[in-house]
């Protein structure tokens, strides 16, 4: 649907708040994310980062990324009254049910969906244990340091505990993993930086002597991490592909996770591209198997774990778009949920 800026304001020196509202019923749970865009533009996916309210708005946070195609060239020229095209709500991030202790990870925009969901959880359950770590460089990054500390004063449960990395390796999973002391029962939600994710689900899940009840999380992949092909000035800078019968714009360089991914599509990705969990299957078109680049070893070895891989299955942070790839054809595996998260 379509939905008009209402407002706009700096969070920090590179984050900035998007308020908009939809023009119709919007409906969500914390923790959800929305695709946005112009319609003759980029569009990205960003966490709600506020609770359903009655007048139906919704805040998004974006990071200012120099040049980036949207965070920096469309939102920079937005004025308030200006009208984006919107998809969702996707995903199936969510605060855990029961009355076990929560964990939350977050670095840089990743505190996004937690704010929703501390927002319209905290006020009804204010005694269960629910531990925010939120990771940055510098103290002025964290950007909702002020509502975080109200909440940990006006509710006995929660505590919320700034990571500062700075020069020295601390981090909230590391920070997280030293204060844990019922991982039987504890319920861990990571959202940001993919490598972060990586390690925590390594810390509390894979080589955990007590591994915790739960882990889902939410990886980032950031759309301006491209790599660039030779400089050929003939070479295509942008390639179509069709996914499920729907065009999609992708740049040469990037992944086709990351190109389903800025369009808004329901693919899931929990080890933010690094080819170890097998979430963001795809399913080429017969005529473009033999086509793309070969199999690399670990995509082969991860694929052959999959009961529901075929001849036709790639994983999409391992095919990088090239300008011979124009057209190419596939579809997403039914089996794959809404978003990029998961629960072990």
């Amino acid at each position: 649907m379509r939905a008009t800026l209402h407002s706009s304001r700096w969070l920090s020196d590179d984050v900035r708040e998007l308020v908009l509202k939809p023009q119709g019923s919007f409906c969500f749970r914390p923790g959800q994310y929305v695709g946005i865009g112009r319609s003759s533009g980029p569009s990205r996916c960003y966490s709600m980062a506020c609770a359903p309210s009655a007048d139906n708005r919704i805040a998004l946070h974006v990071r200012r990324w120099p040049g980036g195609a949207f965070s920096d060239r469309v939102v920079s020229r937005t004025r308030v009254g200006d009208e984006f095209d919107i998809t969702g709500p996707l995903g199936a991030f969510a605060f855990p049910e029961g009355d076990g202790p929560v964990v939350m990870l977050a670095t840089g925009t990743g505190v996004a969906p937690f704010l929703a969901m501390l927002e319209a959880f905290l006020p009804a359950n204010p005694h269960r244990r629910v531990t925010l770590y939120w990771g940055a460089r510098a103290q002025g990054d964290l950007y909702a340091t002020g509502m975080l500390n109200a909440w940990h004063a006006a509710h006995a449960g929660f505590r919320f505990v700034p990571v500062l990395s700075g020069s020295q390796a601390v981090y909230v999973q590391h920070a997280a993993a030293r204060a844990l002391s019922e991982p039987a029962h504890t319920h861990v939600l990571a959202c940001g930086n993919p490598r972060m994710i990586e390690d925590a689900y390594t810390i509390f899940v894979a080589e955990a002597t007590v591994p915790v009840d739960t882990f889902a999380s939410d990886a980032f992949e950031a759309a301006s991490d491209v790599t660039p092909v030779a400089n050929d000035p003939c070479a295509l800078d942008s390639v179509r592909l069709s996914v499920d019968g729907q065009f999609v714009v992708a740049r040469v360089g990037e992944s086709v996770l990351s190109a389903l991914k800025s369009a808004g599509l329901p693919v899931m990705s929990v080890c933010g591209g690094k080819a170890s969990c097998g979430t963001c299957l795809v399913e080429l078109e017969p005529a473009w198997i033999e086509r793309v680049a070969p199999r690399s070893r670990t995509e082969r070895n991860l694929l052959a774990c999959l009961p529901e891989a075929g001849p036709s299955s790639r994983l999409g942070c391992q095919l990088r778009i090239t300008p011979e790839l124009d057209g190419l054809a596939m579809r997403l595996p039914s089996i794959n949920p809404t978003k990029k998260e998961s629960s072990v």
